[in-house]
């Protein structure tokens, strides 16, 4: 299981281990992040004390696992080759906190590099990379704005082993809507996204917000068999809207939404819309967050002209206490294919992560699951209907043996399900991992 450490904007979580496929959101292809540590135990450099602002704490992971499908394709599509190995993983990283002396700016990032060794298919040991950064100005333009907030964040990632999922935020929002649950055969894979989101109170109880995300992904080409075109492609999609605190413990939203998404030769399309929310706290613990709208989904795929009216919306349910950290999110809109042809999909993912302190002093319980399912919408190409389903899940158990070390021991499974003009091409997985993480300071 190699390693991405992506973040969306200053609530980072630690996505060590991510790119075994993504089975999972969060730490470890589903491993959910440990309470009260935004960077993973080990890590952390908010427990250090700052050299003219700056904190970096460098670290290595190394870990130990049994992959059952290491090509994540189907025994059919491996024509004999065995996909099961062990494999070895050496994980270096540096991450970082930086304030200005004013605390006006802040710097939250991490970078890394990802070595594995195979043992049985050796041919398959690489190298790869992985960063974020974050950026948040909120206090310099509150200084013009009382109240006001700006954030900027990136993060790239480079792998032969395309993730499926990655997590976002408490409120179920995307890491990279790029990553939506659809797991790509092994190819190298790399990928970026960029956002940037703006709060401008205009009064006491009415802010005007807004948002705007650029996101690539770039497929290589595969060594697995009868395994498809894979699509690369450009996302790039904006908010803008007015947010409305109507008591202590709600706020409603409405906004209005772009998504442009361009699939290079196989076509272009957009999805422009407007939803409407509501985010209420039960109590410190417990909030919901619902959100629903619909979109014109119009453009040109396989040389055919569509447009239609598609549904989107969200729902998460989230809890945080001391013991116990909790997240049930539900997501539907449009994704574009990413295999066999160009189009648009009607995406629903379900994702379930949370951590629990358990009654063995320092022992913390994990777990984590994902559910997407997509389906052609809005064209009529005559290509040959594209889909794919995608379960997910993972548990665990994460023990600090110092404070500068963790020692994590995971169970992933995946099964995948994608199907072009009526054939499937399925399989299912299983990894095995044991890790220990070491910081240096």
């Amino acid at each position: 299981m190699a390693s991405i450490i992506l973040g969306m904007g200053f609530g980072w979580c630690s996505l060590s281990q991510a790119q075994m496929g993504g089975m999972g959101g969060g730490m470890g292809g589903g491993m959910p992040t440990v309470p009260g540590t935004a960077f993973g135990g080990a890590t952390d450099p908010s427990s250090m004390q700052a050299v003219n602002g700056l904190r970096l704490i460098p670290s290595v992971q190394i870990s130990e696992r049994y992959d059952s499908n290491v090509f994540f394709a189907s025994k059919s599509q491996l024509q004999g080759i065995s996909p099961e190995d062990v494999v070895t993983t050496v994980v270096p990283q540096v991450r970082g906190l930086y304030a200005d002396g004013e605390k006006l700016v802040k710097i939250n990032a991490a970078v890394g590099a990802v070595g594995s060794y195979y043992a049985n298919n050796t041919g398959l040991s690489y190298v790869g990379v992985n960063a974020g950064a974050g950026l948040d100005m909120s206090d310099l333009v509150s200084r013009w704005r009382p109240g006001a907030k700006w954030t900027v964040s990136e993060m790239y990632f480079h792998s032969p082993q395309p993730p499926a999922f990655l997590q976002g935020g408490p409120r179920g929002e995307q890491a990279n809507p790029l990553v939506a649950g659809f797991q790509a055969i092994r190819t190298n894979t790399s990928s970026n996204s960029v956002s940037t989101t703006f709060e401008l109170p205009l009064s006491k109880t009415v802010n005007l917000t807004g948002s705007y995300t650029n996101s690539f992904i770039r497929y290589g080409a595969s060594k697995v068999p009868r395994a498809g075109t894979l699509i690369t492609q450009n996302r790039q999609g904006y908010t803008a809207g007015l947010a409305v605190q109507t008591s202590i413990h709600d706020t409603v939203t409405v906004d209005f939404t772009d998504s442009e998404f361009d699939q290079g030769s196989f076509g272009t399309f957009s999805a422009r819309g407007g939803t409407l929310g509501w985010t209420h706290a039960f109590s410190p613990a417990v909030s919901i967050n619902a959100v629903g709208g619909a979109q014109m989904l119009s453009g040109e795929s396989n040389g055919v002209q569509f447009s239609v009216i598609a549904p989107l919306g969200s729902l998460a349910l989230s809890w945080n206490d001391p013991t116990t950290s909790m997240a049930l999110a539900y997501r539907s809109g449009i994704t574009p294919s990413f295999q066999f042809q160009g189009g648009a999909m009607l995406n629903h993912t379900v994702s379930f992560n949370m951590t629990q302190k358990t009654p063995i002093r320092d022992l913390t319980g994990l777990l984590g699951a994902n559910y997407s399912v997509a389906n052609e919408y809005g064209s009529n190409s005559g290509g040959g209907a594209f889909s794919w389903t995608t379960v997910g899940g993972t548990a665990g158990l994460l023990y600090p043996v110092t404070q500068k070390m963790f020692l994590t021991l995971t169970y992933n499974y995946q099964n995948v399900d994608r199907v072009f003009s009526g054939e499937h091409f399925a399989f299912d997985k299983h990894v095995v991992q044991l890790s220990l993480a070491q910081a240096f300071y």
